[in-house]
Protein backbone atom coordinates (compact mmCIF):
# COMPACT_ATOMS: atom_id res chain seq x y z
CA UNK A 1 0.00 0.00 0.00
CA UNK A 2 1.66 3.21 -1.19
CA UNK A 3 0.96 6.35 0.83
CA UNK A 4 1.03 9.76 -0.86
CA UNK A 5 0.51 12.71 1.52
CA UNK A 6 1.01 15.45 -1.09
CA UNK A 7 -2.64 16.51 -1.22
CA UNK A 8 -2.94 16.69 2.57
CA UNK A 9 0.26 18.75 2.78
CA UNK A 10 -0.94 21.15 0.07
CA UNK A 11 -4.24 21.71 1.91
CA UNK A 12 -2.40 22.67 5.11
CA UNK A 13 -0.07 24.96 3.14
CA UNK A 14 -3.06 26.72 1.62
CA UNK A 15 -4.80 27.12 4.99
CA UNK A 16 -1.69 28.67 6.52
CA UNK A 17 -1.28 30.96 3.53
CA UNK A 18 -4.84 32.21 3.83
CA UNK A 19 -4.53 32.90 7.54
CA UNK A 20 -0.98 34.16 7.94
CA UNK A 21 1.20 33.97 4.82
CA UNK A 22 4.17 35.54 6.67
CA UNK A 23 4.62 32.29 8.61
CA UNK A 24 5.45 30.44 5.39
CA UNK A 25 8.50 32.67 4.91
CA UNK A 26 9.89 31.62 8.28
CA UNK A 27 9.92 27.85 7.70
CA UNK A 28 11.47 25.47 5.19
CA UNK A 29 8.63 25.33 2.67
CA UNK A 30 9.94 22.04 1.25
CA UNK A 31 9.96 20.27 4.62
CA UNK A 32 6.81 18.14 4.58
CA UNK A 33 7.09 17.46 8.32
CA UNK A 34 6.12 21.06 9.04
CA UNK A 35 2.74 20.61 7.35
CA UNK A 36 2.12 17.19 8.87
CA UNK A 37 2.33 18.58 12.41
CA UNK A 38 -0.77 17.07 14.11
CA UNK A 39 -1.62 20.24 16.05
CA UNK A 40 -2.11 22.07 12.76
CA UNK A 41 -4.96 19.66 11.99
CA UNK A 42 -6.41 20.34 15.43
CA UNK A 43 -6.10 24.10 14.97
CA UNK A 44 -7.74 24.29 11.55
CA UNK A 45 -10.45 21.71 12.28
CA UNK A 46 -11.44 23.04 15.69
CA UNK A 47 -10.62 26.75 15.90
CA UNK A 48 -13.99 28.08 14.77
CA UNK A 49 -16.04 25.89 17.09
CA UNK A 50 -13.86 26.32 20.16
CA UNK A 51 -12.80 30.00 20.08
CA UNK A 52 -9.13 29.21 19.52
CA UNK A 53 -7.26 32.51 19.02
CA UNK A 54 -5.29 33.11 15.81
CA UNK A 55 -2.06 33.54 17.81
CA UNK A 56 -2.02 29.78 18.42
CA UNK A 57 -1.00 29.16 14.79
CA UNK A 58 2.25 31.06 15.41
CA UNK A 59 2.70 29.19 18.69
CA UNK A 60 2.37 25.82 16.92
CA UNK A 61 4.73 26.69 14.05
CA UNK A 62 7.51 28.59 15.81
CA UNK A 63 9.43 25.41 16.59
CA UNK A 64 9.76 24.86 12.84
CA UNK A 65 11.14 28.35 12.11
CA UNK A 66 14.50 28.27 10.32
CA UNK A 67 15.67 31.16 12.48
CA UNK A 68 14.23 30.76 15.94
CA UNK A 69 13.62 33.81 18.06
CA UNK A 70 12.16 34.25 21.53
CA UNK A 71 9.34 31.77 22.11
CA UNK A 72 5.90 33.40 22.14
CA UNK A 73 3.10 31.79 24.13
CA UNK A 74 -0.53 32.89 24.13
CA UNK A 75 -1.02 33.13 27.90
CA UNK A 76 -4.68 34.13 27.63
CA UNK A 77 -5.49 30.78 25.96
CA UNK A 78 -3.14 28.33 27.67
CA UNK A 79 -4.65 27.51 31.04
CA UNK A 80 -2.81 24.24 31.74
CA UNK A 81 0.24 24.02 33.98
CA UNK A 82 2.45 23.39 30.95
CA UNK A 83 2.48 24.79 27.41
CA UNK A 84 3.67 22.59 24.56
CA UNK A 85 5.54 23.98 21.55
CA UNK A 86 6.07 21.36 18.81
CA UNK A 87 9.70 20.55 17.96
CA UNK A 88 10.92 22.31 21.10
CA UNK A 89 9.20 21.08 24.25
CA UNK A 90 7.29 22.23 27.31
CA UNK A 91 7.15 25.61 29.01
CA UNK A 92 5.74 26.79 32.31
CA UNK A 93 2.46 28.55 31.70
CA UNK A 94 2.48 32.19 32.74
CA UNK A 95 6.22 32.88 32.88
CA UNK A 96 7.36 31.16 29.65
CA UNK A 97 10.12 29.25 31.46
CA UNK A 98 11.44 26.23 29.54
CA UNK A 99 10.78 22.99 31.44
CA UNK A 100 11.55 19.98 29.27
CA UNK A 101 12.45 19.12 25.68
CA UNK A 102 10.41 16.78 23.48
CA UNK A 103 10.86 13.02 23.88
CA UNK A 104 11.32 10.61 20.96
CA UNK A 105 10.54 6.92 21.45
CA UNK A 106 13.82 5.00 21.26
CA UNK A 107 14.76 3.68 17.80
CA UNK A 108 11.84 5.51 16.15
CA UNK A 109 11.02 8.97 14.82
CA UNK A 110 7.80 9.08 16.84
CA UNK A 111 7.36 11.61 19.63
CA UNK A 112 5.86 10.72 23.01
CA UNK A 113 3.71 13.52 24.45
CA UNK A 114 4.22 13.82 28.20
CA UNK A 115 1.77 16.40 29.52
CA UNK A 116 -1.80 17.63 28.86
CA UNK A 117 -2.00 20.00 25.88
CA UNK A 118 -4.63 22.73 25.95
CA UNK A 119 -5.37 22.48 22.23
CA UNK A 120 -6.09 18.74 22.51
CA UNK A 121 -8.82 19.24 25.11
CA UNK A 122 -11.18 19.66 22.15
CA UNK A 123 -10.39 16.07 21.06
CA UNK A 124 -11.49 14.12 24.14
CA UNK A 125 -15.20 13.35 23.79
CA UNK A 126 -17.48 10.59 25.05
CA UNK A 127 -19.66 8.41 22.76
CA UNK A 128 -22.40 11.07 22.94
CA UNK A 129 -20.04 13.71 21.56
CA UNK A 130 -19.78 15.53 24.90
CA UNK A 131 -16.48 16.85 26.23
CA UNK A 132 -14.86 14.65 28.88
CA UNK A 133 -13.98 16.59 32.03
CA UNK A 134 -10.25 17.25 32.44
CA UNK A 135 -10.44 15.74 35.92
CA UNK A 136 -11.54 12.42 34.39
CA UNK A 137 -8.48 12.09 32.15
CA UNK A 138 -5.05 11.30 33.58
CA UNK A 139 -2.09 12.52 31.50
CA UNK A 140 1.09 12.92 33.50
CA UNK A 141 4.70 11.90 33.89
CA UNK A 142 4.03 9.07 36.34
CA UNK A 143 1.72 7.42 33.82
CA UNK A 144 4.53 7.67 31.25
CA UNK A 145 7.06 6.22 33.68
CA UNK A 146 4.78 3.28 34.43
CA UNK A 147 4.31 2.39 30.76
CA UNK A 148 7.40 3.67 28.94
CA UNK A 149 9.33 0.39 28.88
CA UNK A 150 6.44 -1.70 27.56
CA UNK A 151 5.50 1.01 25.05
CA UNK A 152 9.07 1.34 23.75
CA UNK A 153 9.52 -2.44 23.56
CA UNK A 154 6.27 -2.79 21.63
CA UNK A 155 7.28 -0.20 19.04
CA UNK A 156 10.59 -1.95 18.58
CA UNK A 157 8.93 -5.39 18.38
CA UNK A 158 6.83 -4.07 15.50
CA UNK A 159 9.85 -2.43 13.88
CA UNK A 160 11.94 -5.62 14.05
CA UNK A 161 9.25 -8.18 13.23
CA UNK A 162 6.76 -6.31 10.99
CA UNK A 163 9.07 -3.88 9.20
CA UNK A 164 6.73 -3.06 6.29
CA UNK A 165 3.92 -2.19 8.68
CA UNK A 166 6.32 -0.16 10.82
CA UNK A 167 7.36 1.89 7.77
CA UNK A 168 3.72 2.90 7.30
CA UNK A 169 3.35 3.62 11.02
CA UNK A 170 6.41 5.87 11.11
CA UNK A 171 5.35 7.63 7.91
CA UNK A 172 1.85 8.48 9.15
CA UNK A 173 2.04 8.56 12.96
CA UNK A 174 4.02 11.51 14.29
CA UNK A 175 3.17 11.39 17.99
CA UNK A 176 1.69 9.16 20.70
CA UNK A 177 -0.24 10.31 23.77
CA UNK A 178 -0.76 7.87 26.63
CA UNK A 179 -3.73 8.66 28.89
CA UNK A 180 -5.98 6.92 31.39
CA UNK A 181 -9.74 7.20 31.75
CA UNK A 182 -12.74 4.96 32.25
CA UNK A 183 -13.46 3.34 28.84
CA UNK A 184 -17.07 4.46 29.26
CA UNK A 185 -15.65 7.94 28.59
CA UNK A 186 -13.56 6.89 25.61
CA UNK A 187 -11.42 4.04 24.35
CA UNK A 188 -8.05 4.43 22.67
CA UNK A 189 -8.58 6.35 19.44
CA UNK A 190 -7.24 8.29 16.48
CA UNK A 191 -9.01 11.23 14.87
CA UNK A 192 -8.68 13.46 11.81
CA UNK A 193 -8.92 16.40 14.24
CA UNK A 194 -5.45 15.52 15.50
CA UNK A 195 -4.26 13.59 12.47
CA UNK A 196 -0.96 11.89 13.16
CA UNK A 197 -1.45 11.26 16.90
CA UNK A 198 -2.28 7.84 18.36
CA UNK A 199 -4.20 8.21 21.66
CA UNK A 200 -3.69 5.13 23.85
CA UNK A 201 -5.94 4.56 26.89
CA UNK A 202 -3.99 2.53 29.48
CA UNK A 203 -6.90 2.11 31.89
CA UNK A 204 -6.04 -1.51 32.77
CA UNK A 205 -3.13 -1.69 35.21
CA UNK A 206 -1.78 -5.00 33.86
CA UNK A 207 -1.08 -3.74 30.34
CA UNK A 208 2.28 -4.81 28.94
CA UNK A 209 4.01 -5.24 25.56
CA UNK A 210 1.20 -7.41 24.16
CA UNK A 211 -1.40 -4.71 24.76
CA UNK A 212 0.82 -2.04 23.25
CA UNK A 213 1.64 -4.09 20.13
CA UNK A 214 -2.12 -4.56 19.70
CA UNK A 215 -3.13 -0.97 20.42
CA UNK A 216 -0.29 0.66 18.49
CA UNK A 217 -1.15 -1.44 15.43
CA UNK A 218 -4.85 -0.64 15.88
CA UNK A 219 -4.69 3.13 16.38
CA UNK A 220 -1.91 3.74 13.87
CA UNK A 221 -3.96 1.59 11.48
CA UNK A 222 -6.67 4.25 11.69
CA UNK A 223 -4.11 6.97 10.97
CA UNK A 224 -2.66 5.06 8.01
CA UNK A 225 -6.06 4.41 6.45
CA UNK A 226 -7.26 7.98 7.02
CA UNK A 227 -4.16 9.12 5.14
CA UNK A 228 -4.65 6.60 2.34
CA UNK A 229 -8.39 7.29 2.08
CA UNK A 230 -7.98 11.08 1.95
CA UNK A 231 -9.61 11.04 -1.49
CA UNK A 232 -12.59 8.86 -0.64
CA UNK A 233 -13.93 8.91 -4.21
CA UNK A 234 -10.88 6.89 -5.24
CA UNK A 235 -12.08 4.13 -2.86
CA UNK A 236 -15.88 4.24 -2.69
CA UNK A 237 -18.51 4.21 -5.45
CA UNK A 238 -21.35 4.72 -2.98
CA UNK A 239 -21.98 7.13 -0.11
CA UNK A 240 -19.58 5.72 2.47
CA UNK A 241 -21.34 7.52 5.34
CA UNK A 242 -24.45 5.31 5.02
CA UNK A 243 -25.20 3.49 8.28
CA UNK A 244 -24.78 -0.30 8.41
CA UNK A 245 -27.96 -0.80 10.42
CA UNK A 246 -29.98 0.47 7.46
CA UNK A 247 -28.91 -2.60 5.48
CA UNK A 248 -28.70 -5.22 8.25
CA UNK A 249 -31.33 -7.00 10.30
CA UNK A 250 -29.68 -5.70 13.48
CA UNK A 251 -28.70 -2.39 15.03
CA UNK A 252 -25.28 -1.13 13.96
CA UNK A 253 -24.59 2.60 14.04
CA UNK A 254 -21.26 2.40 12.22
CA UNK A 255 -20.92 3.82 8.72
CA UNK A 256 -19.57 1.84 5.78
CA UNK A 257 -16.44 4.00 6.00
CA UNK A 258 -15.98 3.04 9.67
CA UNK A 259 -16.48 -0.64 8.78
CA UNK A 260 -13.61 -0.53 6.28
CA UNK A 261 -11.49 1.20 8.93
CA UNK A 262 -12.29 -1.67 11.30
CA UNK A 263 -11.13 -4.17 8.70
CA UNK A 264 -7.78 -2.46 8.34
CA UNK A 265 -7.22 -2.27 12.10
CA UNK A 266 -7.91 -6.02 12.36
CA UNK A 267 -5.45 -6.56 9.51
CA UNK A 268 -2.70 -4.45 11.10
CA UNK A 269 -3.18 -5.96 14.57
CA UNK A 270 -3.21 -9.55 13.33
CA UNK A 271 -0.02 -8.95 11.33
CA UNK A 272 1.87 -7.49 14.28
CA UNK A 273 0.73 -10.05 16.88
CA UNK A 274 1.35 -12.97 14.52
CA UNK A 275 4.81 -11.75 13.55
CA UNK A 276 5.78 -11.34 17.21
CA UNK A 277 4.58 -14.86 17.99
CA UNK A 278 6.35 -16.28 14.93
CA UNK A 279 9.65 -14.79 16.11
CA UNK A 280 9.18 -15.71 19.80
CA UNK A 281 9.54 -12.21 21.23
CA UNK A 282 6.93 -12.68 23.97
CA UNK A 283 7.25 -14.44 27.31
CA UNK A 284 5.15 -17.59 27.86
CA UNK A 285 2.26 -15.82 29.61
CA UNK A 286 2.38 -13.08 26.98
CA UNK A 287 2.15 -15.68 24.21
CA UNK A 288 -1.12 -16.93 25.71
CA UNK A 289 -2.49 -13.40 25.77
CA UNK A 290 -1.36 -12.70 22.20
CA UNK A 291 -3.03 -15.89 20.93
CA UNK A 292 -6.16 -14.98 22.90
CA UNK A 293 -6.19 -11.56 21.25
CA UNK A 294 -5.76 -13.12 17.79
CA UNK A 295 -8.81 -15.32 18.38
CA UNK A 296 -10.72 -12.28 19.65
CA UNK A 297 -10.03 -10.31 16.45
CA UNK A 298 -10.64 -13.29 14.16
CA UNK A 299 -14.17 -13.52 15.58
CA UNK A 300 -14.76 -9.77 15.24
CA UNK A 301 -13.39 -9.76 11.72
CA UNK A 302 -15.53 -12.74 10.66
CA UNK A 303 -18.68 -10.96 11.86
CA UNK A 304 -17.77 -7.85 9.93
CA UNK A 305 -17.08 -9.84 6.76
CA UNK A 306 -20.68 -11.04 7.06
CA UNK A 307 -21.82 -7.45 7.51
CA UNK A 308 -19.91 -6.36 4.43
CA UNK A 309 -21.31 -9.27 2.43
CA UNK A 310 -24.79 -7.97 3.27
CA UNK A 311 -23.78 -4.53 1.96
CA UNK A 312 -22.37 -5.89 -1.30
CA UNK A 313 -25.45 -8.09 -1.75
CA UNK A 314 -27.70 -5.07 -1.30
CA UNK A 315 -25.77 -3.10 -3.95
CA UNK A 316 -25.49 -6.19 -6.21
CA UNK A 317 -21.73 -6.70 -6.08
CA UNK A 318 -18.54 -5.42 -4.48
CA UNK A 319 -17.69 -3.61 -7.72
CA UNK A 320 -20.77 -1.46 -7.13
CA UNK A 321 -19.49 -0.50 -3.66
CA UNK A 322 -15.72 -0.10 -4.06
CA UNK A 323 -13.44 1.09 -6.84
CA UNK A 324 -10.67 -1.17 -8.11
CA UNK A 325 -8.33 0.42 -5.56
CA UNK A 326 -10.85 -0.20 -2.78
CA UNK A 327 -11.32 -3.81 -3.86
CA UNK A 328 -7.54 -4.31 -3.88
CA UNK A 329 -7.30 -3.08 -0.28
CA UNK A 330 -10.26 -5.23 0.80
CA UNK A 331 -8.78 -8.32 -0.90
CA UNK A 332 -5.43 -7.72 0.81
CA UNK A 333 -7.19 -7.61 4.18
CA UNK A 334 -9.25 -10.74 3.49
CA UNK A 335 -6.21 -12.69 2.29
CA UNK A 336 -4.35 -11.86 5.51
CA UNK A 337 -7.40 -12.82 7.59
CA UNK A 338 -7.59 -16.23 5.88
CA UNK A 339 -3.86 -16.79 6.37
CA UNK A 340 -4.08 -16.04 10.10
CA UNK A 341 -7.32 -18.00 10.42
CA UNK A 342 -5.85 -21.20 8.97
CA UNK A 343 -2.75 -20.77 11.12
CA UNK A 344 -4.43 -20.16 14.47
CA UNK A 345 -8.05 -21.36 14.29
CA UNK A 346 -7.25 -24.84 15.64
CA UNK A 347 -6.05 -23.16 18.87
CA UNK A 348 -8.55 -20.32 19.09
CA UNK A 349 -11.82 -21.89 17.86
CA UNK A 350 -12.83 -23.21 21.30
CA UNK A 351 -11.87 -20.13 23.30
CA UNK A 352 -14.68 -18.61 25.35
CA UNK A 353 -14.97 -14.84 24.90
CA UNK A 354 -18.40 -14.49 26.51
CA UNK A 355 -17.10 -12.36 29.39
CA UNK A 356 -15.11 -9.96 27.22
CA UNK A 357 -16.05 -6.31 26.88
CA UNK A 358 -15.38 -4.19 23.79
CA UNK A 359 -11.69 -4.10 24.73
CA UNK A 360 -9.91 -7.41 25.27
CA UNK A 361 -9.10 -8.10 28.93
CA UNK A 362 -6.58 -10.88 29.60
CA UNK A 363 -7.87 -11.26 33.18
CA UNK A 364 -11.33 -12.09 31.85
CA UNK A 365 -9.84 -14.41 29.23
CA UNK A 366 -7.98 -16.44 31.87
CA UNK A 367 -11.15 -16.87 33.92
CA UNK A 368 -12.94 -18.66 31.06
CA UNK A 369 -9.96 -20.35 29.39
CA UNK A 370 -8.02 -22.24 32.06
Amino acid sequence: MKIDQTEIINIIKLLIYKENSKLLKKIDFDDDNVFLEPLLFTYFNCKNNHNIPNEILHEIMQGYFVKRKEIKICSTYNSNEFVYVPQIGYFKCGDDNFIESISIIKNTKIELLKYPIKLLETIFKNPKGEFIRKEDIVINKSLIEKNINALTNAFNYIKENSPKQFELIELCCKKVLVFKTNPENTNSFATINAHGIAFLNVYQDDYDEVFFVDDIAHQTGHIILTTFFHDRKSIFKIDEEQILGDFLSKKDNRSIYVLIHAFYTYYATLICLDDCLKNNVFKESQEKEAIGRIGFYLKKCAKDFNNFDAITTHFKGIDKVLTSTGIEIYSMIKDKYQEIYFKWNSKTKDFDYSNQTYNFAFKNFKERNK
